[in-house]
């Protein structure tokens, strides 16, 4: 997997949501049948509507006055569908041949009720 800065949301869609302690990840599909994972951190809130599977027409974030950042996936149809009030956000592509669903355990594991994995 490979860190990006940004990702071409237009026409993408969620593929997944998982939620945990201040963290939340969302398996994400482009356009053009690249998958990304997206890392929310320092999660303060999470809103969602009929997120997964539609289509994603835009993808917006703008900076709060508590410090937070509001990222905002919106539908096809302009409806707010996904709203995460988050701290930060980093993107990971994720190999051709790797299922997304696998990759978000890829990232780490810290999602899973604060715990960590022990080897």
């Amino acid at each position: 997997m490979r860190e990006l800065e940004s990702f071409p949301e237009c026409d993408g869609h969620i593929e997944s949501i998982l939620i945990g302690c201040r963290v939340v990840k969302v398996s994400f599909q482009t356009w053009n049948a690249n998958k990304l994972v997206l890392v929310y951190e320092d999660v303060e809130s999470v809103k969602e509507q009929n997120a997964v599977f539609g289509d994603i027409s835009e993808y917006a974030f703008k900076e709060t006055n508590a410090g937070f950042i509001q990222y905002s996936f919106f539908g096809s149809n302009d409806h707010l569908v996904l709203n995460i009030l988050a701290k930060s956000v980093r993107v990971f592509e994720v190999g051709e041949n790797a299922d997304i669903n696998s990759a978000l355990f890829d990232v780490g594991y810290e999602y899973i009720g604060g715990q960590s994995q022990e080897s």
